[in-house]
């Protein structure tokens, strides 16, 4: 599997749970959003490092 192809997944993983993130967030607890939108957070720092890496190369 590409790098590529791995980024996008993350990338969809990242824009599912900020969204689930909000929703939670608004509709039920705001811990519970908070930490949902910081997993999600981590998903993309991870995607934007896959970036920086391949860019290097």
């Amino acid at each position: 599997m590409s790098i590529k192809v791995v980024r996008n997944w993350l990338n969809l993983i990242f824009i599912i749970g900020a969204i689930v993130g909000m929703l939670v967030y608004y509709k039920y607890s705001r811990e519970t959003g908070i930490y949902i939108i910081l997993a999600s957070m981590m998903v993309k720092f991870t995607e934007s490092a896959l970036r920086m890496i391949k860019k290097n190369d």
